[in-house]
């Protein structure tokens, strides 16, 4: 024993060993706990084939399906919806942009997540929101919008969702539809415009009520009710404090601070 180190070097090796330990532990448990955040790398259209979609995970049974269209001019823009489970089948908000698109949404879900989805909810009349909803009908899956959304989407002769939400009929006004708040905020980018939130995920999905940080403009504006917009967001922002992820209707997601932004941009216009 006299021989051996002395005594206080043999303490320092335990602790040093305890450390590592627990550091070795914590590094193997983080990743059940965590919240994954959205990836830096967030699908543009350039990386999305009109027709194809990519799933992108959001937040652990959270996921943003993003689809394009190509326009006269060729250029490509992507839409996002989302993709929430609920037990053992998952919700979607919002189709994808156009059937084919739609087709491929439902066959990545199958692939990748292997959740049947028991029902979709889009946001407004137009066709980055709706023009799925055929595709879901043909498969007996009901796609949910308010009786304002299916009346304008007939109107626009767009696809029209199957069926109607009672109740979202003045602002302020909200139903729950599986794991999904839908609320109706107020007029704004469309006179029907939805915002939908999750429960217990933190994530806002806001249509196209809400713009990407990027945005400096208000984008399409034929059918939006400028005065009103900013009075609906600020709705949104004061119904769901604790929001920390929302998901613009195109573009990359970002913190509640989008809300503020859109508001800005709307103002500005």
């Amino acid at each position: 024993r006299g021989r051996g180190r002395p005594l206080p070097f043999r303490i320092d090796m335990l602790r040093l060993g305890l450390l590592l330990a627990l550091l070795v532990t914590g590094c193997a448990s983080a990743p059940d706990t965590a919240s994954p955040s959205p990836p830096a790398a967030y699908p543009t259209g350039a990386d999305v084939e009109p027709g194809e979609i990519q799933l992108v995970p959001l937040r652990p049974g959270v996921w943003a399906h993003v689809s394009t269209f190509r326009f006269e001019d060729g250029t490509v823009y992507p839409s996002n919806g989302l993709v929430v489970r609920d037990g053992d089948s998952v919700y979607l908000v919002d189709t994808a942009w156009g059937e084919e698109a739609t087709v491929a949404l439902l066959a990545a879900i199958d692939a990748e997540i292997g959740l049947p989805v028991r029902g979709v909810v889009s946001t407004h009349f137009h066709d980055d929101r709706v023009e799925g909803a055929d595709v879901f009908r043909s498969r007996g899956i009901p796609v949910f919008a308010s009786s304002m959304t299916r009346r304008l989407a007939a109107d626009e002769g767009n696809a029209v969702p199957s069926d109607s939400l009672a109740g979202l009929t003045v602002p302020g006004a909200n139903v729950r539809l599986g794991p999904l708040d839908v609320f109706y905020a107020g007029p704004g980018h469309t006179r029907d415009n939805l915002v939908v939130y999750v429960p217990g995920a933190g994530v806002l999905a806001g249509g196209c009520a809400v713009h990407e940080a990027s945005r400096t403009h208000a984008g399409n504006v034929a059918d939006a009710d400028l005065d009103a917009w900013p009075v609906s967001l600020r709705r949104v922002r004061d119904r769901y404090p604790e929001v920390d992820l929302v998901v613009p209707g195109h573009g990359p997601p970002g913190g509640r601070e989008l809300l503020d932004h859109s508001i800005e941009v709307v103002e500005a216009a």
